[in-house]
């Protein structure tokens, strides 16, 4: 019998080893394919205009109806061509007013004008017109014999006429034709073939049941007489179908000899709109990024460094499961690049700072999701399970957790990212890809790696795997061998509770107070808002690119009293210069700062222009990233009320959440540093780490009330279940923070606003989830009618823990040691041992707590099995 059941147990082994090994050869195959794709990071990988650079053209707005172009005509257009330039896969574009009648745009890595003028300044007025409406006899006679597109001609340097590939519409005066049907209708947009065996595209529209039954009306009439509809777009006759029958559908198809790329530029533009002014082209240059040369190289030196520093911290504390950690990174950082490398050939990715951010935060998480596993992996080792065992059990719960927390912030993630827009758009990618990155890494690497290594490797190597602490304190955990205080038992855990909830007032006056701190320095010293947010003035300076760099000009501007100012290198024509943004909004002041800049480096005096500008975050995009950032908030409490069943653990979650981005906005107004878009991406990076910490502790606090009959209060309760999980919690919080604090201490000056933000949210995140959060919600919760009860019984002070058992239990495991101690060890288990008890009642609270206690029980029903085997 025994025989048997071993045998069946060693094919059982068998096969989920040979299902571990065939993950780790997927994840072999998974890495060599993201390496693949990646390689060279620098040229398969977009970038964004931050990091690379890009092409800066000028847009100059002029009416078609004679009057002024208005501010609301701008700031439509304005919101139109963002809408375009993110079409087009740029969504790390910069687009702002310029002066009263002029739209910067910025797009990263674009060098083509011509492209980028077709697409983003195209007014999009889309018109079908009846061919018999036409008064101008003339159009009307080329429209009926097919000559409104012929193919344009370039002639080169010897005189030779060769076609370009390009199509010549026929143009038309507005009012010379009735309009039939207007861009106004159209509901949808698409392109297809135009036909099946031509190589031609269509853009394909539908119309809106006013259109439909315009259109339907229409060619009804000329349907017998085989009619035109004439097809004008921006005042260009693009096509001109004979009417075959009655079309009533509301389908209709725009021919004109497009390719694919014509084809979808103009998708692009009917799907936007059409703009309320047209636009011609006024300037284009080739601009520098702004974070300059120096200070990227800088910034990925110090993160390289702070990233070698958090391997050797996780060496070690972890020693060889350290190891594993870090290749655990390592196959995330690939998986995580080769998307980003696949996602930049199609042209749907550019990464900028605030994608940075993004991946700073995923980073994190998958640190913080491989030292979760880990503890508890330790965990179970020290409740008495064997390695074997805990490799299975104790991953699993990690990985659960990991999930759990990964989970409530891809909800926050997909929000920014189908809501908000601009460079808060691209940091919800950033994050939703490392998100997924890091559930495939856990699932495929650590789990396998961690459960083929354990029967063996980690079972005979104890030590130099960073286990042997945790098997040496399994029989003291067990109550197989007595410990009179917390130093008879050695190891990196937690042997006898911080009383941290037993401050909780404390914690929570601290918070009341720092908010109302906030608010009233907010109040009286203002917020210090970046040119993104409050415009401000352009500087192009036409000359200069050869002798200095952007940091030697951002310096010289910070003495000029522009400290914040924004540095880009230019090329127009060759000529190389700098453009240069700050938040001073009058031309005048602006201009004498430059005339200073310019008498440092003996530059012409009229060697630069200045023009006023509009927030490239206006109105609509930080509108939309609120409506973006509260819709994640709500989606948070709902996500944690279902998966917890319990909705006050997404309220406290969320309350510790605004407790944090308060205090942070409080540093930055504190210190007077300026608000830009790179200080709202460190914001979101806080709000990714705040959840996950919260999570984790909720996670563990729902898994510990479970038990059907608890022998405490629920605040009791609360307290072990945050000191389970503290050692993790603060491994994480340090292993974020170094990169970050090196990034604060020796990164250039435009990557500090990131950094400070970064350094003084993780702290935070870390504190509220102890200070905030758990506290809000135990004293919540003990309100609860079954939970007043057990504090009724048991009385309002915290019990302490000592080895995974209460008080009590702990005291009577403890006797027989204490009686056989000296003097010594009396007095030090008076002062680290939680109080004795009378021995019955001690005896019986030691038995209702193994009844309590999980994985005590699991090693009961262990043992149990392995003695029915035996016999």
């Amino acid at each position: 019998m025994a025989k048997a059941q071993n045998a069946k147990a060693k094919k059982k082994g068998g096969n989920a080893n040979r299902r571990n090994v065939w993950l780790l050869v997927l994840t072999t195959v998974l890495v060599l394919g993201s390496i693949f794709m990646f390689t060279p990071p620098q040229d398969k990988i977009n970038q964004g205009l931050d990091i690379q650079g890009g092409l800066s053209v000028v847009l100059s707005a002029k009416s078609t109806d004679g009057d002024a172009v208005t501010s609301e005509d701008m700031e439509k257009s304005r919101a139109i061509i963002e809408q375009r330039v993110n079409a087009l896969g740029a969504s790390e574009a910069v687009v702002q007013l310029q002066g009263s009648d002029q739209i910067l745009v910025q797009i990263p890595g674009l060098s083509d004008t011509e492209t980028a003028l077709s697409t983003i300044g195209k007014t999009g007025k889309l018109e079908f017109a009846r061919l018999d409406s036409f008064t101008d006899e003339d159009v009307k006679t080329k429209i009926e014999n097919g000559q409104y597109g012929s193919s344009s001609t370039i002639t080169d340097d010897f005189g030779n006429t060769l076609p370009s590939g390009k199509t010549e519409h026929l143009t038309v005066e507005e009012g010379t034709y009735t309009p039939l049907i207007t861009g106004s209708n159209i509901t949808k947009v698409d392109i297809g073939r135009a036909s099946e065996t031509g190589t031609d595209y269509s853009v394909n529209i539908s119309l809106d049941s006013e259109g439909t039954k315009a259109f339907a009306d229409a060619t009804k009439d000329l349907a017998s007489t085989k009619g035109k509809i004439v097809i004008i777009l921006d005042g260009e006759v693009q096509s001109a179908p004979a009417v075959q029958s009655e079309i009533t559908g509301g389908q209709v198809s725009i021919t004109g000899g497009y390719d694919k790329e014509a084809a979808s530029s103009m998708e692009t533009v009917l799907e936007s709109g059409s703009l309320p002014v047209s636009f011609e082209y006024a300037q284009s240059q080739v601009v520098g990024p702004t974070l300059g040369q120096d200070a990227l190289t800088s910034g990925v030196l110090v993160a390289a460094i702070g990233l070698a520093l958090v391997m050797l911290y996780l060496l070690v504390f972890y020693q060889g499961l350290g190891l594993i950690t870090a290749a655990a990174m390592a196959v995330f950082a690939v998986l995580y690049l080769g998307i980003l490398a696949l996602l930049s050939h199609f042209g749907l990715f550019s990464l900028s700072m605030a994608g940075i951010a993004g991946v700073v935060l995923t980073i994190g998480m998958a640190a913080d999701s491989s030292i979760l596993t880990l503890e508890r992996f330790r965990e179970e080792i020290r409740m008495g399970r064997s390695v074997r065992a805990a490799s299975v059990t104790g991953v699993r719960h990690g990985i659960l957790t990991s999930i759990d927390a990964d989970l409530v912030t891809m909800v926050s993630a997909l929000t920014l990212f189908f809501l908000a827009s601009a460079s808060v758009k691209g940091f919800g990618l950033t994050l939703a890809l490392g998100i997924i990155c890091d559930i495939v890494m856990m699932l495929l690497f650590k789990a396998p790696i961690i459960r083929l290594l354990a029967p063996k490797c980690i079972a005979k190597h104890p030590g130099f795997w960073g286990v042997k602490d945790c098997k040496e304190a399994a029989p003291y955990f067990q109550g197989e061998k007595p410990a009179s205080s917390r130093h008879d038992v050695h190891g990196r855990f937690i042997k006898l509770d911080i009383n941290l909830l037993g401050y909780r007032k404390v914690f929570l006056s601290i918070a009341a107070v720092a908010i109302v701190l906030v608010v009233a320095l907010v109040g009286v010293r203002g917020v210090n808002f970046g040119i993104e947010f409050v415009g401000g003035t352009s500087v192009t300076f036409h000359q200069g690119g050869n002798d200095a760099t952007t940091e030697q000009v951002r310096s010289a501007f910070a003495d000029a009293g522009e400290p914040d100012a924004v540095v880009q290198t230019t090329d127009s024509d060759g000529q190389v210069g700098f453009l240069v943004r700050t938040t001073d909004t009058s031309a005048e002041s602006a201009a004498a700062a430059a005339n200073k800049v310019a008498d440092q480096f003996g530059w012409d005096a009229e060697s630069f222009e200045v023009t006023t500008i509009g927030p490239d975050w206006g109105a609509s995009v930080i509108q939309s990233s609120c409506i973006a950032f509260f819709v994640s908030l709500l989606l948070i409490i709902a996500y944690i009320s279902v998966r917890f069943r319990d909705p006050k653990m997404g309220v406290s979650a969320v309350i510790a959440l605004l407790h944090d981005l308060v205090i942070v906005l409080g540093v930055y107004v504190l210190v007077g540093r300026e608000v830009t878009p790179n200080t709202i991406a460190a914001l979101l990076t806080i709000l990714g780490y705040s959840l996950y910490d919260t999570v984790v502790v909720f996670h563990r606090i729902n898994e510990n009330m479970k038990d059907d009959s608890p022998k405490c209060t629920f605040a009791t309760m609360a307290n072990h279940s945050v000191n389970e999980v503290l050692v993790r919690s603060l491994n994480t919080s340090i292993t974020s923070l170094i990169p970050v604090a090196a990034m604060l201490i020796f990164g250039g000056e435009t990557l500090r606003d990131f950094a400070l933000a970064m350094t003084v949210g993780l702290v935070c995140g870390c504190y509220s989830s102890y200070a905030i959060a758990t506290p809000i919600y135990v004293m919540w919760k003990t309100r609860e009618p079954q939970f007043a009860k057990l504090q009724k019984k048991y009385g309002t002070d915290i019990q302490r823990w000592f080895l995974n058992r209460l008080p009590q239990a702990a005291a009577a495991t403890a006797a027989a040691g204490a009686a056989a101690a000296d003097a010594a060890s009396q007095g030090d288990a008076g002062q680290d041992a939680p109080a004795a008890v009378p021995a019955a009642t001690s005896a019986a609270s030691q038995g209702q707590q193994a009844a309590s206690s999980k994985p005590a029980k699991a090693q009961n029903r262990s043992k149990k099995k392995r003695k029915k085997v035996q016999g």
